[in-house]
């Protein structure tokens, strides 16, 4: 009898050794879930079990035990049942995709882009296109070309007239859009015609560039403006890729205009419709922000939601019973159907997703809009960017940095988008400066139309132009100019404010790198693009 009564105490003494440590070990996982931030309902568990551990009497420590053993019985009974899973597909935000297109539809009539839609169908790389299209240096985007010397590429020209006729026709429509994108795992095809548009830029310059050489002056300025309004187009569009291509487009035009009011027969009147057409050019950062946030917001929301939930045809939600199962949709090859048992333990996952993930995925989605809310202050006029930035999120240097909740991953997410925000707000002040340039060389064009000679300084030629386009907005302050030999150089001192050329030279540096245009001095004229001396000294040589 003794003898038993000391094998129960000694078993006594074991189970509350074991739970002691249990407690400890539960007491360590609550320490660190509390130290990475991890969700309130694991945090809230691991309570629970403490508190049952620590706290509760031994009858009622006993039911809470058998009714977590029933729940965990229920739980792989409800992993076994059958369910119909076809009746549900990835989830996505269908109608904040729809009631954005709806925001910025445009009637067929009125639509640009249905003629690049179609323009775009025909072009699927050209094998025959002559190197002195793009390739050479120089080549026919870089200057004036006659027919007669390179045949070759007036015959291709000629070939694809009618691509420049429905780009033509393009450019007589104010507004442009092309649907949403919305599906991150097409966004590839998305950006497929941005390329597209680019060599259709460089196709108008080429034939441009052939009108100039041959005296057809006014169809080569209509080219001209069409590719200020291609680049319009793409500024309009809802996603940051399709502005930084516009405005490349943007300063592709610019240096052609730049060009010939420069080097060409340089009317009253033609420069008057140059001038107008750069005036008419408006980027706005406080109305272009809010755009691009609604796209790249959904374009995120899809991403993350499309593989951790799904909906039915009603518009519920769950939990995704297969992550796997939006890759598979996309790469049906790459990624096989999962066996019976994958089956069953995506599902089993569902459990562990529950206290991982937020309850629904509209939930999920407004907290990727929360994230995403703290460049929204950036379009504010009294913004000041050097000195107030938004809290950044970085990928974690060590594990004592990572963070397991839903939030902090869909920082991470919104602040993949920092640096692009960032480098495009940065674009504003620069394009503002080149168009403002621009219409400088008219004011000094105008006035070598009317003296004979360029001026000796910008102040000669303030009666040219408005005020304003005097100042560099970069800075504030005025731009330099100075005279050369037969032309003159315009750069602005970028925003630092400090002419960093010093005693800046036109010519060329020892290297033959090109004009000495020194860290943050932004060249205007001439061109980054002229051919350097080395280029010259070839072509002498050939």
């Amino acid at each position: 009898m003794a003898e038993q009564k000391q094998e129960k105490k000694k078993f006594s003494l074991v189970k509350e050794i074991v739970r002691w440590v249990f407690c400890g070990l539960l007491t360590l996982l609550l320490i660190a879930a509390l130290i990475v931030q991890a969700p309130g309902k694991i945090v809230t568990l691991l309570v629970v079990f403490l508190l049952a551990c620590a706290a509760l009497p031994r009858r009622a420590r006993k039911l809470f035990w058998l009714s977590t053993a029933a729940v965990g019985i229920v739980l792989i009974i409800w992993v076994f049942l059958p369910e119909d899973n076809e009746a549900w597909r990835p989830y996505t935000f269908d109608e904040e995709l729809a009631a954005l297109q709806a925001k910025y539809s445009v009637p067929d009539e009125e639509n640009a882009a249905l003629i690049y839609d179609k323009l775009f169908e025909t072009m699927n790389g050209d094998q025959n296109e002559p190197e002195f299209f793009l390739q050479s240096s120089p080549s026919s985007k870089d200057e004036p070309w006659l027919s007669k010397d390179h045949p070759e590429m007036a015959e291709w020209l000629t070939g694809h007239q009618h691509k420049i006729t429905m780009l033509l026709e393009a450019a007589k429509k104010d507004k442009c859009h092309f649907p949403t994108p919305s599906d991150p795992w097409r966004f590839g095809q998305y950006t497929e015609r941005l390329p597209e548009i680019r060599r259709c830029a460089f196709l108008l310059v080429c034939a441009a560039n052939n009108d100039l050489a041959e005296g057809r002056v006014d169809q080569a300025i209509k080219k001209n403006l069409t590719i200020l309004q291609m680049a319009k187009h793409q500024c309009q569009q809802p996603m940051m890729i399709d502005m930084l291509v516009g405005t490349a487009i943007e300063s592709l035009a610019t240096e052609q205009f730049n060009r010939f009011v420069l080097t060409n027969d340089a009317t009253e009147e033609r420069l008057s419709v140059i001038e107008q057409a750069l005036a008419d050019i408006k980027h706005d950062w406080g109305s272009d922000l809010p755009r691009f946030l609604e796209g790249e917001k959904l374009l995120a929301k899809n991403t993350v939601c499309s593989s951790a939930y799904q909906r039915n045809a009603q518009g519920k939600s769950r939990l995704s019973r297969d992550p796997m199962e939006v890759f598979r949709t996309h790469f049906p090859e790459e990624v096989p159907p999962l066996t019976y048992w994958q089956t069953k333990l995506a599902k089993a996952a569902t459990v562990l997703g529950w206290l991982v993930m937020p309850a629904t995925a509209q939930k999920a989605g407004r907290i990727i809009d929360e994230c995403y809310e703290k460049y929204q202050s950036t379009s504010e006029p009294n913004f000041v960017w050097q000195e107030k930035l938004p809290p950044r999120f970085s990928m974690p240097k060590s594990c004592y940095q990572v963070r397991f909740n839903y939030r902090y991953f869909a920082n991470l997410i919104a602040d993949m988008w920092i640096d692009s925000l960032y480098r495009a707000r940065d674009l504003y002040p620069r394009l503002l400066t080149e168009n403002r340039g621009s219409r400088i060389i008219i004011a000094l064009r105008r006035y070598k139309n009317k003296t004979g000679h360029w001026a000796e300084s910008l102040e000669e030629v303030e009666s040219f132009a408005l005020a304003e386009i005097f100042i560099d907005p970069m800075n504030g302050s005025s731009f330099v100019y100075k005279l050369t030999d037969d032309s003159f150089t315009l750069y602005s001192k970028g925003k630092n404010n400090i002419d960093e050329a010093g005693e800046y030279e036109t010519g060329w540096d020892a290297d033959y790198s090109g004009y000495k245009v020194k860290e943050d001095d932004h060249l205007i004229w001439p061109p980054k693009s002229h051919k350097t001396k080395k280029e010259n000294i070839d072509a002498e040589q050939q």
